[in-house]
């Protein structure tokens, strides 16, 4: 695929007062071209416990629950 050339995080607040991080990576491409694929992650430290409930009412309907 491609190789980080540059990796740059930022945190940012929500307006529901979750923090997220905010990765923004440069990519060198193949042919040379650079792309810029933005992802953002919950940094919070720990496992999230989902009841049986709660991941019934998040699935998307057309798939198995694996887990």
């Amino acid at each position: 695929m491609g190789n980080n050339k540059n990796v740059k995080e930022t945190l940012i607040t929500t307006n529901e007062g979750i923090r997220l991080v905010r990765r923004e990576r440069v990519v060198r491409m193949p042919n040379g071209k650079l792309r810029h694929p933005v992802d953002y992650y919950d940094a919070t430290p720990g496992a999230v416990e989902v009841t049986p409930e709660e991941r019934e009412r998040i699935r998307i309907p057309v798939y198995q629950i694996l887990i």
